[in-house]
Parts: C-alpha cells; sequence; structure tokens
C-alpha cells in the first residue's frame, strides 16, 4: 500500500530590484532605548528566530531551508556580520552585512537582511538600523554599498532604502514556485 502525497504548486512573479548607495551618515539623533549588538558566532537558534520574526511574513525562506552547516558557514564567516538590534534585552530587529567577495573587482559590501519585526516598523529604528549598518559599512573602509528587495518585502522597504539615498541600478522579474499546502 502506497501513500500518495499531492502537493500542490503554484507560481508568481516577482520584480526584484538591486540598489546603490554613496551617500553619508544621516545625521539623526540616536535613541537611547536600544543597543545594537554585533554577534560574531551568533548561534542558530538565535539567528533563525530573528531571521524567522523579520522576514517569514515576507517570504523569507533561504535561510532557514538550507543545512545547518551550511548556515554556519555563511553566518559563521569573519567576512559576515550580523548585528542585532535590541529594545529591553529583547532583539527587535537585525542587519547582515556580506563582504567575502569584490563582486565587481572594487570592494563591495551587501547588506544581505535588514529589518525589524513589525510592531517596530515606523517608529523610527529602521533609520536607527541603517544609520547603524552604513556606520559599520564604512568603517570597514568599504564605499561601495548594495542591496536587494524584491516585490514580497514590506511594502515600506523600498521607499525608505530610497529616501536614504539608495538608488535603483538594476532591475529583474523572476518567476518563483511555491507550495500552497
Amino acid at each position: 500500500i502506497y501513500n500518495v502525497i499531492k502537493i500542490i504548486m503554484k507560481s508568481k512573479s516577482i520584480n526584484i530590484k538591486w540598489l546603490e548607495y554613496k551617500g553619508s551618515i544621516k545625521i539623526i539623533p540616536k535613541k537611547n532605548n536600544y543597543k545594537i549588538l554585533h554577534k560574531k558566532y551568533i548561534s542558530l537558534v538565535e539567528y533563525k528566530k530573528i531571521y524567522g520574526e523579520v522576514g517569514r511574513k515576507y517570504n523569507w525562506l533561504g535561510r532557514l531551508n538550507i543545512e545547518d552547516n551550511e548556515l554556519r558557514k555563511i553566518i559563521h564567516n569573519p567576512k559576515v556580520e550580523i548585528h542585532l538590534m535590541q529594545k529591553k534585552q529583547k532583539n527587535i530587529g537585525f542587519f547582515e552585512l556580506d563582504y567575502r567577495n569584490d563582486y565587481l573587482k572594487k570592494k563591495e559590501v551587501r547588506i544581505v537582511h535588514f529589518g525589524l519585526i513589525d510592531e517596530y516598523i515606523a517608529k523610527g529604528f529602521g533609520l536607527e538600523l541603517m544609520n547603524n549598518a552604513i556606520t559599520r559599512i564604512y568603517e570597514l573602509g568599504i564605499d561601495k554599498i548594495i542591496l536587494q528587495t524584491n516585490s514580497l518585502d514590506h511594502d515600506r522597504a523600498l521607499p525608505f532604502y530610497k529616501r536614504y539615498g539608495f538608488k535603483i541600478f538594476a532591475e529583474e522579474t523572476k518567476k518563483i514556485v511555491y507550495s500552497v499546502n
């Protein structure tokens, strides 16, 4: 006797935009009600928790779908940095920097993940988080900053990046396939 499991798959088109930043740090008064922690050897449990809390609603699945040993190789690489934003000792957001490759034969860093859990969006924390990301990148001596967003991300993401000073330099549409059951 064989059990047959029917998996229903759907596809949808997403618009992907790559943005570059060549500006300076925005001069905004720092709030004193949060901390930014650079987690050099973040545990997989803590990483997956904040990654899921920030991105699950926006279909961030990549890091949750790879083997733990592969994820560990990425997030514990000395040229990948995870910075957590905490309020009252609770992780409320994070950014992840990746400067493992010189993509265009120049020093370049990618802001691979950037976000807050929903209840902290539109309260000034995103600006503070980005200020910290840009400050850290400039401390590394890297002046080419790239990030990617897509049509599945929070609807405030692209306008936020543009207001901060990021400019779109490439765009494409891809079809993604996903399970609906």
